[in-house]
């Protein structure tokens, strides 16, 4: 979906994005980056397919992050954490 259709959507529902804002506890500008696609957060972007009971790759087609997040467990986040260790100790 584009912004506008985003913002329609949400509207439709009888809100406002600052009122997703306020209920999450962020600034509008953070929401509306996500809307328009400058920044992403996938708890804004969950909240904004909820409210709009839309399926969030329908949603966000082109922000792959929020369909298929990466997680690391075990031995490969063991490693990744080491990583980044080195990584901020180093100067």
């Amino acid at each position: 979906m584009n912004p506008t259709e985003i913002k329609d959507a949400i509207a439709d529902e009888g809100y406002t994005l600052s009122m997703v804002a306020a209920a999450l506890e962020v600034n509008l500008a953070t929401v509306s980056g996500v809307v328009c696609g400058h920044s992403q957060s996938r708890r804004i972007a969950e909240a904004i397919s909820k409210i709009i009971k839309k399926p969030i790759n329908e949603v966000f087609p082109d922000k792959s992050a929020y369909t298929n997040p990466r997680v690391l467990r075990g031995e490969e986040r063991k490693q990744g954490i080491a990583q980044l260790q080195q990584l901020l100790a180093a100067s």
